[in-house]
């Protein structure tokens, strides 16, 4: 299946402002997470199993990227981008 990849403006905003290394490192998983969300990424928390919606992470060099995707509108949603090296 292959889904709507949805970056909320906050979000992009913060992409913006970090160093063109992780803006290059987001790009190439954005490029891969509308066709192999689920190869790409890990689960975040409790897997249920047949649930239409599930929360996974994506570990990269310098940030983790929590996304959602919902098999209901058919969507995987940026929902944080963490820096925990900045934190």
């Amino acid at each position: 299946m292959t889904y709507e990849l949805i970056v909320p403006p906050s979000i992009r905003r913060q992409i913006a402002g970090l160093p063109l290394s992780d803006q290059a490192e987001l790009i190439a998983l954005f490029d891969r997470l509308p066709s192999e969300a689920e190869q790409v990424t890990d689960a975040y928390g409790l897997e249920v199993p047949d649930s239409p919606v599930r929360m996974r992470t994506a570990g990269l060099s310098q940030l983790i990227v929590v996304i959602v995707i919902n098999d209901s509108t058919v969507t995987v949603t940026v929902v944080e981008i963490r820096t925990p090296l900045a934190d």
